[in-house]
């Protein structure tokens, strides 16, 4: 059932960077199906279904709340490969996993939840603005690497490559030919070549 959640944030986190959509789509659905059964087989095999919750609603909760936690979990750990997506992840999947965790543990309207509802909200206003805030100071590469070769906003990737190597030309030595001898310049007194009038 764990494991399932991190299916779930990958393929949440990695569905908002835009590549390999279908495979991301799939492999968070078999995470949310895999943390419903997880959670299936606790409470109504092992547990006997001891709450006397619906199934209907069991599984409409347990699905919502592996989407929050995913949502969560994934736009913190990829938060600085796509800050803006990872802002509304994080605030988002916080409401929607305390929400559903509010509606598997049969809260009622009372002190208690407007308690857990108003410090959710206030938790979530104060991440969005301070992610946001965050977000706009970063310079972040866009993509997502896991290791590869990473590149800059705006300009294409660049390799590295030996210099050529260049051979540079041999000083050229006067020499004397029985045709035409040597001239040496005179000498002035003056190695930067200006004479003085």
């Amino acid at each position: 059932m764990l494991a399932s959640t991190s299916f779930i944030a990958g393929g949440i986190v990695h569905l908002g960077l835009g590549e390999n959509t279908t495979f991301y789509v799939t492999l968070a659905a078999v995470g949310v199906v895999c943390f419903t059964a997880g959670n299936y087989l606790q409470e109504y095999v092992i547990h006997n279904n001891a709450r006397g919750t619906g199934l209907a609603r069991f599984l409409l909760v347990s699905f919502v709340l592996s989407i929050g936690i995913g949502m969560m979990t994934g736009g913190v750990q990829h938060y600085l490969d796509n800050p803006p997506y990872s802002t509304v992840l994080i605030p988002v999947g916080l409401a929607l996993a305390v929400t559903a965790f509010a509606l598997r543990e049969q809260l009622t309207l009372g002190h208690k939840f407007l308690h857990l509802a108003a410090g959710t909200v206030g938790v979530a206003a104060l991440l969005f603005g301070g992610l946001s805030a965050f977000s706009a100071r970063l310079d972040t590469p866009t993509g997502h690497a896991h290791g590869a070769q990473e590149q800059t906003t705006g300009s294409p990737a660049v390799t590295a490559s030996p210099a050529p190597v260049v051979d540079a030309p041999s000083p050229v030595t006067p020499v004397a030919t029985p045709e035409q001898p040597v001239e040496v310049a005179p000498d002035n007194g003056h190695e930067d070549g200006h004479t003085d009038h």
